[in-house]
């Protein structure tokens, strides 16, 4: 398959961008096993697209999550990060590193997606936005911005890894029944797939596939969660 060949989504792609919604740069990343990685920062989501398609199907394209700060010129760093206003659950098939998931693994992943996301909603929460990574499936919960300085950071940091423990926990059975697992995202840098990227990591096969990324849920905007950041804050 040439590059132009590999499935590319510009409206899923568009709406990442204006989901994050971030304050000045967004920071881009281009991975590959056994590469030197490279990265963009970009200021416009004309530009965001631009590039994503560039290097689709080059290398697996990744996004930062949360807001850099104005004049960044390098990857960020945890000092980097001065907003809080996206958190994301990132379930996947517990399988072999750097190995694509089978369908199996990969519908597994989507009905855990579901099984979280409803007892969000029915406990009060904003229901959270759910995509396929191509090998998994993400939950993007919104959140009004929380600005991080000195002073908090550290606190931050240990209150998104509590909330992830806190759902590991919550949902011990589901996640051994699906056989799945939840990553660590806690980290200020944190960085995700860009949703309508064609994910190509590790050796694609015909029971483990490279796939296309996209989103289950396309909101017409960011539904910001008051209730969500308030449980965190508490951890």
């Amino acid at each position: 398959m040439t590059q132009s060949e590999f499935p590319f989504r510009e409206e899923d792609i568009r709406l990442h961008y204006r989901l994050l919604n971030h304050k000045y740069l967004t920071e881009l990343r281009f991975l590959m096993r056994g590469m030197y990685p490279a990265y963009r920062l970009v200021k416009d989501e004309d530009t965001f697209v631009s590039v994503c398609r560039q290097w689709n199907g080059k290398r697996n394209i990744y996004v930062g999550l949360r807001d850099r700060r104005k004049g960044l010129r390098t990857c960020s760093k945890t000092e980097d990060i001065i907003g809080l206003q996206s958190i994301v659950l990132d379930i996947d098939p517990i399988r072999e590193s750097e190995t694509p998931s089978t369908k199996r693994e990969l519908e597994s992943a989507i009905e855990l997606s579901t099984i979280i996301k409803k007892w969000f909603v029915e406990n009060g929460y904003r229901e959270p936005c759910a995509a396929v990574t191509g090998n998994g499936c993400c939950l993007y919960f919104f959140l009004p911005l929380y600005k991080i300085n000195e002073k908090n950071r550290f606190n931050m940091t240990r209150r998104i890894e509590s909330f992830e423990h806190w759902v590991r926990k919550h949902f011990k059975k589901e996640l051994k029944d699906s056989i799945c697992s939840i990553d660590r995202m806690y980290d200020l840098p944190r960085i995700v797939r860009v949703i309508g990227t064609y994910n190509i990591k590790g050796t694609s096969a015909v029971k483990r596939p490279w796939r296309l990324s996209y989103w289950l849920d396309k909101p017409k905007e960011r539904q910001e969660d008051n209730k969500l950041l308030k449980f965190i804050l508490k951890f």
